[in-house]
């Protein structure tokens, strides 16, 4: 896929680039005066078969250095997306254009993603509440209890004495001569 077929100027790769990353369209004019394929860029950014695991890219390795944080990318977040001879082509420059539309995927899909958690927070905050009251309860009696314990073993002593017919006999077991 070609994105760029001529080199952009400074000032005119800004002033495309920015609409790009915002999620704007770009100005057909403005396109076509820097033989820009948009249509390639859009396919880039919007692409509805985005790659769920890394094993998807042919010509990505575990062995390249980028390898790991392009899974975390892939996995947490789903948001890059491959070319679609299922190749990744990492080893080439990419443009801004390109870049510009990966990080606006991952940017929306992290949004998403902390909108969901923040409707979650916001669904169980009532239930959490009440789990709280019921740790804090639970904690006040075994708080009581620890300081009430006691032991359930008792120890006696003391001195054993039998009568047998009026006469008491105490002493040792030792026999005192034969």
């Amino acid at each position: 896929m070609r994105l760029i077929r001529s080199p952009l100027s400074a000032a005119t790769a800004a002033a495309l680039l920015v609409p790009a990353a915002l999620g704007c369209s770009l100005g057909v004019a403005a396109a076509e005066r820097e033989n820009i394929n948009l249509a390639g860029i859009g396919q880039y950014g919007a692409s509805a078969d985005q790659v769920t695991s890394i094993t998807q890219f042919s010509d990505v390795q575990p062995t390249d250095w980028a390898y790991q944080a392009l899974s975390n990318l892939i996995e947490r977040y789903g948001c890059v997306a491959g070319y679609p001879n299922g190749t990744y082509r990492g080893s080439r420059a990419m443009t801004r254009y390109e870049a510009a539309a990966l990080l606006n995927a991952c940017l929306d899909r992290i949004t998403e993603v902390t909108d969901e958690l923040k409707r979650l927070m916001a669904e169980f905050e009532k239930e959490l509440a009440v789990l709280k009251g019921r740790v804090d309860g639970l904690e006040a009696k075994v708080g009581e209890l620890e300081a009430t314990q006691f032991s359930t073993t008792t120890k006696l002593s003391g001195l054993a004495t039998f009568v047998v017919g009026a006469n008491a006999f105490s002493g040792s077991a030792i026999n005192r001569g034969a």
